[in-house]
């Protein structure tokens, strides 16, 4: 299912049965020098439609390739199939978590429903964008795997993971509150990323502010990325 791993320094999960939208994203962190993988999105036919069998196939895929992974990151529902993912192997160095779900004030799937309706000015018309990404899920899957995602709290995945773990919170990001996003970090020893004027859906439209971050992460502790 992930073939690729062996050869991954960093390992994108996407979001709910959508990939196209984070694509350039990744391609730029591949042309800015690292070895970057977009993974199939969960709940796409011939892709695991439950988040944590996701998140386990994925950590048994890495164990067997037998290289560290220099970052996992985990975009949405893909944080939490991200999370149980480096929580079944200690060959994640570093978990990067975008938009954390589900947090618990809207753990329904008719609280979910409405937020995702009412959205917000900074992704408009994201439903129509995502169509075609869906249509290779489906319905029937779509609904199974979020409903996954529903049975399968962030918190209390996190305390098993022991890479160094990154919460980042976006600015207009009607799925995820910031007081949610900031008790996975205190609660987790965690470091917490706040990006201004981005929605949940980063780094959609910003891949040079991807890039830099991903440089400032592995850089920053490794000397090999940063002059």
């Amino acid at each position: 299912m992930f073939e690729t791993v062996s050869m991954t320094r960093v390992l994108v999960v996407p979001g709910l049965a959508v990939r196209t939208y984070v694509e350039r994203s990744v391609a730029h962190l591949r042309e800015g020098g690292h070895d970057a993988r977009l993974l199939p999105a969960p709940g796409w036919r011939g892709v695991e439609d439950d988040v944590e069998r996701y998140g386990r196939a994925l950590g048994a895929d890495i164990d067997r390739a037998g290289a560290p992974v220099s970052v996992l990151v985990g975009l949405s529902i893909g944080t939490q199939a991200a999370a149980v993912a480096a929580a079944s192997t200690p060959l994640v160095e570093r978990l990067v978590l975008v938009s954390p779900t589900i947090d618990p004030q809207y753990r329904t799937p008719l609280k979910q429903f409405v937020v995702f309706v009412k959205g917000n000015p900074h992704e408009r018309f994201r439903a129509v964008r995502q169509m075609p990404d869906w249509s290779r899920a489906g319905p029937v899957r779509i609904i199974r795997c979020f409903r996954s995602a529903i049975a399968l709290p962030l918190e209390n995945v996190l305390p098993r993971v022991s890479a160094e773990v990154t919460i980042i919170h976006t600015e207009y990001d009607p799925l995820t509150s910031h007081a949610y996003a900031a008790s996975l970090a205190a609660d987790n020893r965690a470091r917490l990323v706040l990006i201004p004027g981005a929605s949940h859906s980063w780094p959609k439209d910003d891949p040079p502010g991807f890039l830099q971050f991903m440089d400032g992460l592995v850089g920053a502790s490794s000397g090999d990325r940063l002059a």
